[in-house]
């Protein structure tokens, strides 16, 4: 009897301290998977778009550019900030050919927040800033204007429905605007004033969390 009782303080040791062994671990990977729902932002997808140029001041002389239609893609990549918010950077890569057959081709890098307003539904919002890259862009439909190869200051704004949204990978639809305000152009003695570039698209995306 007395045996018993002089193991049972060294049993219990023995389980406090096994306890306090895996208490630790099981926190760990309690918390590694909570970091990983709450940092994990991927978003990959398509868009229909349409484009066009435009400016403030002596359009009418100039005219504007042309609706040029094609598909473009998208990828964002960043981290959950809370349950309702994402931010992170946003890649929009647009290829189109102009009327006459020339390539037209537009790059997006933008810094991106998303936002949620109800956290039980999938409804969201999205807007972005940054650099627009302009290839061989065409602005105006009446040849005057050469075509405009520059770096632009990139604003975008979309908003969209998540499906799946608490799973690890989900499902969107959303529509977007990019505009890349590439600045004021001259020529034939007369200036196209706050040229700017329009972007409409409509896509799909894969999200991953």
């Amino acid at each position: 009897m007395e045996n018993i009782v002089s193991q049972s303080p060294i049993r219990m040791a023995a389980l406090i301290i096994a306890l306090a062994c895996v208490t630790p671990i099981v926190a760990r990977a309690q918390a590694t998977e909570a970091g990983e729902q709450s940092k994990t932002w991927i978003v990959l997808g398509g868009t229909s778009t349409t484009l066009r140029g435009d400016c403030q001041e002596d359009c009418v002389a100039h005219g504007t550019g042309d609706y040029l239609h094609t598909g473009s893609f998208i990828a964002m990549a960043g981290a959950r900030l809370n349950r309702k918010m994402d931010a992170g950077a946003e890649v929009s890569w647009i290829p189109a050919t102009a009327r006459d057959g020339s390539d037209v081709r537009t790059t997006f890098l933008l810094a991106a927040v998303q936002f949620r307003p109800w956290q039980s539904q999938g409804f969201f919002l999205k807007g972005g800033m940054g650099m627009a890259f302009v290839r061989n862009f065409i602005y105006d439909g009446t040849g005057t204007l050469p075509p405009i190869t520059s770096k632009a200051l990139g604003l975008s704004y979309a908003a969209g429905w998540v499906f799946r949204r608490d799973h690890r990978v989900g499902f969107e639809v959303f529509g977007a605007q990019h505009a890349a305000a590439l600045g004021d152009f001259q020529t034939g003695g007369t200036t196209a004033t706050d040229v700017i570039a329009n972007f409409w698209s409509a896509g799909a995306a894969i999200v991953i969390r």
